[in-house]
Protein backbone atom coordinates (compact mmCIF):
# COMPACT_ATOMS: atom_id res chain seq x y z
CA UNK A 1 0.00 0.00 0.00
CA UNK A 2 1.37 3.16 -1.09
CA UNK A 3 -0.21 6.36 1.23
CA UNK A 4 0.14 9.35 -1.22
CA UNK A 5 -1.86 12.44 1.35
CA UNK A 6 -2.27 11.08 4.46
CA UNK A 7 -3.97 13.70 6.78
CA UNK A 8 -5.58 13.98 10.05
CA UNK A 9 -9.47 13.97 9.91
CA UNK A 10 -11.16 13.49 13.34
CA UNK A 11 -10.61 12.59 16.76
CA UNK A 12 -13.98 10.42 17.34
CA UNK A 13 -15.39 9.49 20.80
CA UNK A 14 -18.95 8.28 19.31
CA UNK A 15 -19.96 6.10 16.48
CA UNK A 16 -21.98 8.94 14.80
CA UNK A 17 -18.46 10.97 14.50
CA UNK A 18 -16.76 8.50 12.57
CA UNK A 19 -15.56 9.95 8.67
CA UNK A 20 -18.17 8.27 5.91
CA UNK A 21 -15.55 7.29 3.13
CA UNK A 22 -14.63 4.41 1.32
CA UNK A 23 -10.84 3.97 1.82
CA UNK A 24 -9.01 0.94 3.43
CA UNK A 25 -8.57 1.50 7.33
CA UNK A 26 -6.00 0.25 9.42
CA UNK A 27 -6.13 -0.48 13.02
CA UNK A 28 -3.83 0.31 15.71
CA UNK A 29 -3.73 -1.82 18.96
CA UNK A 30 -1.88 -1.40 21.96
CA UNK A 31 -1.14 -0.29 25.45
CA UNK A 32 0.23 3.81 25.88
CA UNK A 33 3.82 4.34 25.09
CA UNK A 34 4.34 1.12 22.57
CA UNK A 35 5.14 3.08 19.65
CA UNK A 36 1.72 3.19 17.84
CA UNK A 37 2.71 7.22 17.11
CA UNK A 38 6.22 6.73 16.18
CA UNK A 39 5.13 3.59 14.07
CA UNK A 40 2.66 5.73 12.06
CA UNK A 41 5.00 8.81 11.81
CA UNK A 42 7.21 6.20 9.51
CA UNK A 43 4.93 4.86 7.89
CA UNK A 44 3.57 7.86 6.12
CA UNK A 45 7.72 9.22 6.43
CA UNK A 46 6.28 12.61 8.47
CA UNK A 47 7.54 13.27 11.52
CA UNK A 48 4.97 15.16 13.22
CA UNK A 49 1.34 13.84 11.92
CA UNK A 50 0.86 11.92 14.59
CA UNK A 51 1.82 13.21 17.90
CA UNK A 52 5.03 11.69 19.64
CA UNK A 53 6.69 12.59 23.07
CA UNK A 54 9.13 11.46 24.96
CA UNK A 55 7.64 11.60 28.38
CA UNK A 56 4.83 8.21 28.68
CA UNK A 57 1.34 9.26 28.35
CA UNK A 58 2.06 12.70 27.35
CA UNK A 59 1.08 12.32 23.19
CA UNK A 60 -2.32 13.21 23.61
CA UNK A 61 -3.96 16.55 24.74
CA UNK A 62 -3.07 16.04 28.50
Amino acid sequence: MKILNPKFEISAVKKSQYPKSNLPEIVLVGKSNVGKSSFINIMINRKSLARTSSEPRKNTSN
